[in-house]
C-alpha cells in the first residue's frame, strides 16, 4: 500500500510539473508574439485554461476591425480640410508582408502623406500640456473609464503627430465632420485634427496606447 501510493504521488507530481512545463512554453510563445510588457499587463491572472485558450486563439479573421496578422491592419488617418475642420481622411486595412508600414513621416513632411486638397498648415494648439518638447516625444498608456450620460467629450487639438493604437474595449473617435468606431488592434494616425475619445461601454473601460510626436509650433 505505501509503494502504491507512493507511485500515485510521483505520477500526480509528474503531471502537475508537465501543465506547469505547458504553461511556461505558451507564456513564451506569447511573450514572443506580443512582446513580453504586454503580455504581461494583458494576460495577468490567467490560469492554465485561459492560457492555452489565448495561444489557441487564430490569428487570422475577416472582420473589419481589430489585429489580423494575415488581413492586415486597420488604419485610420485624420486630416483638415481647406476649412480647417477635422476629417476621416482613410479608413482601410494595411496588408503586405511579414513588415508592412503603417504610416511614414519625415522633417519636411512632418503631418506624412495627405490628400489633395487639404490644410497644409500646422493648426495651433489647444493642450499645450499634453505635448512633449521639440525633438522629443511621448509615450501614454490611456484608460477612459466606463461612459455616463453626464460625460461630455473632451475636443482637443495638438501640434502632434500622433500614433494610437486600441488594446481593449470600444472606443469611439469623433472629429469634426464625422465619428468611428475602434476595435481592439485598430491604429489611428492622428494629424494635427480636433478630436475627442468616447468609450462607448457604460460598464466597462476602454484601453489604448499613445505616442506623441511634436510637429512645431504656430504662432
Amino acid at each position: 500500500m505505501e509503494r502504491n501510493g507512493h507511485v500515485s504521488q510521483h505520477r500526480k507530481n509528474a503531471r502537475e510539473q508537465q501543465v506547469a512545463d505547458r504553461a511556461i512554453s505558451r507564456r513564451a510563445l506569447l511573450d514572443a508574439s506580443l512582446g513580453a510588457a504586454l503580455a504581461g499587463t494583458l494576460l495577468a491572472g490567467l490560469d492554465e485554461a485561459s492560457l492555452e485558450a489565448a495561444v489557441a486563439q487564430p490569428q487570422s479573421g475577416t472582420g473589419p476591425s481589430g489585429l489580423s496578422l494575415q488581413a492586415g491592419v486597420r488604419r485610420i488617418v485624420t486630416a483638415n480640410n481647406a476649412q480647417g475642420k477635422s476629417f476621416i481622411l482613410s479608413d482601410e486595412r494595411v496588408t503586405g508582408g511579414q513588415f508592412p508600414s503603417l504610416f511614414k513621416a519625415t522633417g519636411d513632411n512632418p503631418l506624412g502623406p495627405g490628400a489633395a486638397g487639404e490644410l497644409k498648415k500646422v493648426l495651433p494648439t489647444d493642450q499645450p500640456q499634453l505635448e512633449p518638447s521639440l525633438g522629443g516625444s511621448s509615450f501614454h498608456f490611456v484608460s477612459l473609464p466606463p461612459w455616463k450620460p453626464e460625460t461630455k467629450p473632451l475636443w482637443h487639438r495638438t501640434t502632434t503627430l500622433d500614433y494610437n493604437i486600441l488594446l481593449e474595449g470600444e472606443l469611439v473617435m469623433l472629429v469634426e465632420t464625422g465619428e468611428v468606431i475602434l476595435h481592439p488592434g485598430d491604429v489611428v494616425v492622428q494629424r494635427n485634427t480636433l478630436h475627442a475619445w468616447k468609450n462607448s461601454s457604460t460598464t466597462a473601460p476602454v484601453r489604448w496606447v499613445a505616442v506623441l510626436v511634436p510637429i512645431g509650433r504656430s504662432g
